[in-house]
């Protein structure tokens, strides 16, 4: 093996080993409440590693399946069964809100309850879509692209800061529909409760991709902080029961 080599290899391991991010698993509660869903808490912590203050892109309490994860706030995860990774879109849902998970939970979504809560979620998102462009044109903003703005604010509004050392405990609650058949294009997928089947978050942190979502101001302030990250950050796997 050439020298440079072994150190290249060395040097990759290295970096492997010393993560500026640990993203750790605690517990995952399982709450058996309804009849045709099952609710989870995953409750998990992410460390900074380091002797400085950093920032990342992230909305800390959602997720959503690593086949469906492009381009997207929310940590990532991976589902396996006996050790094999299976690359299915589900079995769990992404909810950004309190909201919007005590919607889903309401099996007939047309009773009065569930139409209430729908109409009450709608216009609390277009109040406050419409603060935050009253806010970017009093702070100067040029664009008249009502959804850009909406969508440059909720990025900005997740941004998370660390500090040196600092841990931040995050639980991410979602549902599952009890379906163990699980498509993804022509792929089946089945839970089957007698295998041993783990779960895996991935932060997988972007800067630059989110440009289209940002004026130019505003990513040259993000790429010339050294301290916003990017990167990908994963975590323990941990057993999830899938049991009725």
């Amino acid at each position: 093996m050439k020298p440079i080599f072994f150190f290249l290899l060395i040097s990759f391991a290295t970096l492997g080993q010393n993560p500026k991010l640990a993203v750790k698993i605690d517990t995952i509660v399982t709450l058996n409440s309804q009849n045709y869903k099952t609710e989870y808490h995953i409750n998990y912590h992410i460390e900074n590693k380091t002797n400085t203050e950093l920032s990342f892109f992230l909305m800390p309490n959602a997720l959503i399946a690593n086949t469906a994860s492009s381009l997207s706030l929310y940590p990532v995860y991976k589902i396996y069964q006996n050790g094999i990774f299976e690359d299915m879109d589900g079995p769990f849902f992404e909810y950004e809100t309190e909201a919007e998970l005590e919607y889903d939970k309401i099996e007939d979504k047309k009773s009065p309850e569930a139409l209430k809560l729908a109409k009450e979620f709608q216009d609390s998102q277009t109040t406050i879509a419409m603060e935050y462009y009253k806010k970017y044109k009093e702070n100067g903003g040029e664009s008249e692209d009502f959804q850009w703005v909406y969508y440059r604010q909720k990025l900005f509004n997740n941004i998370v800061t660390l500090k040196p050392k600092e841990i931040k405990n995050c639980t991410i609650k979602t549902l599952w529909n009890k379906n163990r058949y699980i498509k993804n294009g022509d792929l089946e997928y089945y839970l089957d409760e007698k295998n041993k089947i783990e779960i895996e978050l991935i932060l997988d942190l972007k800067t630059v991709l989110f440009k289209e979502q940002l004026s130019v101001e505003d990513l040259k302030k993000i790429t010339d902080n050294p301290n916003f990250i990017s990167g990908v950050f994963i975590s323990n796997k941990a057993v999830v029961d899938f049991k009725e």
